[in-house]
């Protein structure tokens, strides 16, 4: 008997350890996730990168997050954005991409901050607050990833606000599923990883 409560006990502490990191995402991002319409504006956009295809244009999901970028701008909530991810990605640069889609879709060039340091979210966050001193930020990414990412910019020190792009309603219910799961094990790296 005395071994089942063991294993009670045990059970229920991992349990316990297991939920704390969503806990914190879902708690340091508590009334931060808004719309298009509802967000505060802000002076930036922090765009979050998402891979870029073979033949040098952004992915489905990266094209998603970019599209919430250029709203945001035509709607007036934001002044600049920074595109932020990895400088190697199958062979171009992630932010240079992300540049080239949205100048090419109506945005000034002028608007457009490059950070190819963001080789993750952590990274883009940092950056975003040191290099870039900013303390108030809208971050951009997809849905799934969203908490995460807003909860990683407050822990940098920035008042940060998160619109997302909502794959599934894009047609990419597979990845956002695939997004999902892989999100369980990024936020608790998140949470228990601190740099």
């Amino acid at each position: 008997m005395r071994g089942l409560w063991v294993v009670l006990a045990a059970l229920v502490g991992f349990g316990v350890l297991a939920a704390l990191p969503s806990g914190w995402a879902l708690v340091r991002s508590a009334r931060r996730i808004r719309t298009v319409l509802d967000v505060p504006a802000t002076d930036v956009a922090l765009v979050l990168g998402a891979g870029v295809r073979w033949d040098g244009k952004p992915s489905m999901i990266l094209r998603g997050r970019l599209d919430v970028a250029r709203a945001l701008f035509e709607a007036g909530k934001i002044r600049r954005i920074i595109v932020s991810g990895s400088p190697e990605s199958r062979g171009h640069s992630e932010p240079v991409v992300m540049r080239h889609h949205l100048v090419s879709h109506g945005i000034p060039a002028s608007a457009i901050v490059l950070d190819e340091s963001g080789v993750d979210t952590w990274s883009s966050c940092r950056r975003a607050a040191g290099d870039f001193g900013l303390r108030e930020v809208t971050v951009v990414t997809t849905r799934f990833h969203l908490r995460r990412a807003v909860a990683l910019c407050r822990r940098a020190g920035i008042d940060a606000h998160g619109v997302g792009h909502d794959a599934a309603a894009d047609g990419l219910r597979r990845v956002a599923a695939r997004g999902a799961r892989r999100e369980f094990l990024a936020t608790t790296k998140a949470f228990w990883w601190r740099r």
